[in-house]
């Protein structure tokens, strides 16, 4: 007879208010080029919900095909451990439209949330292709904890740019239950792919009610996208608008733009596009862009920017901690 192995698992929650340094861009990974696997991630209560010291949690995940997935598990105080694969499923393999659920009821172990209040992100990485997705070594613990943290997710986004991989995100609140605003969506044109905090919402424009804090929406046009963080006041109502790309829509004359960045060697992404390595030199039209910079190590940096000519652009990075 098999013998099961009775495990209480805590996974703790550390309250984002007086702690948590980091930016939505840092936490949220934005594949850079649209994929045909799609990925699912949830948990047993509807997402933004409220869970309380003691309660079990289930988290749920599925492909649309055959894929290797690896799930993230990013905690307020900026710890990072990976959810899956884990000591009792280690495979990271898994068949196309499967419900899969952590934990598994065959391991005999539980997830049981322990407080103090924060909001917990979860975020699932998967390509129909092995290797795609580095894979932290596995230790004696039940979840691989990642000690680089926010520097192993920038990493990450280095390693996966141009690379087909699906994403999908889910979080939760720990002790409280956060206030909500209404925020609008729209861009020019209509009819962007609108993700909010790495969940698919709908085409632009619409209105959303959000908790409040810091949140990420990504505007989709085809095969660039434009991100914008922005943050929610309770009781309120507020816009956030995207414009297409000037170059998508119609041919014109380019100007040279150079990008440094101190220091040098980080990813220039223009409207959601990867062009460049700091220093480079980037040929650009007239219009409003909007930049990223990323490099690991180092926290993201997302400004907008008009071009009308010729110009310089510097950026210092700050390391992350």
């Amino acid at each position: 007879m098999r013998k099961i192995i009775s495990v209480s698992l805590i996974i703790l929650f550390v309250t984002a208010f007086a702690i948590a340094q980091a930016s939505v861009q840092d936490i949220i990974i934005t594949p850079t080029q649209p994929s045909s696997l799609i990925v699912k991630i949830w948990t047993d209560r509807a997402i933004g919900s409220t869970y309380y010291q003691g309660d079990n949690i289930h988290i749920y995940f599925k492909t649309s095909q055959d894929a290797y997935i690896t799930i993230y598990d990013y905690t307020t105080d900026g710890n990072l451990r990976v959810l899956f694969p884990n000591s009792y499923q280690r495979d990271n393999f898994v068949k196309g439209g499967e419900v899969y659920v952590i934990p598994n009821p065959n391991y005999g172990y539980n997830l049981i949330v322990s407080g103090p209040n924060g909001r917990e992100t979860i975020e699932a990485v998967a390509s129909i292709m092995p290797g795609v997705i580095p894979q932290p070594k596995m230790g004696n613990q039940a979840f691989t904890e990642i000690p680089e943290g926010l520097g192993y997710l920038q990493k990450l986004k280095v390693d996966i740019v141009g690379k087909s991989v699906a994403v999908a995100t889910t979080y939760f609140y720990v002790g409280y239950v956060p206030g909500v605003g209404i925020v609008h969506f729209d861009s020019n044109p209509n009819g962007a792919s609108l993700y909010v905090d790495g969940v698919y919402e709908g085409k632009t424009p619409l209105d959303l009610q959000l908790p409040e804090g810091n949140h990420l929406a990504v505007f989709w046009y085809g095969i660039f996208n434009i991100s914008k963080a922005f943050s929610v006041i309770a009781n309120t109502y507020q816009n956030v608008s995207s414009v297409i790309p000037a170059f998508v829509t119609q041919p014109q004359q380019s100007f040279s733009i150079n990008f440094t960045t101190s220091p040098s060697g980080a990813m220039i992404f223009v409207n959601g596009k990867m062009l460049g390595i700091s220093p480079c030199s980037i040929d650009l039209g007239t219009g409003n862009y909007e930049i990223t910079v990323v490099k690991p190590d180092y926290s993201t940096v997302v400004t907008n920017v008009y071009i009308n000519g010729s110009q310089n652009f510097n950026f210092s990075l700050q390391r992350l901690r």
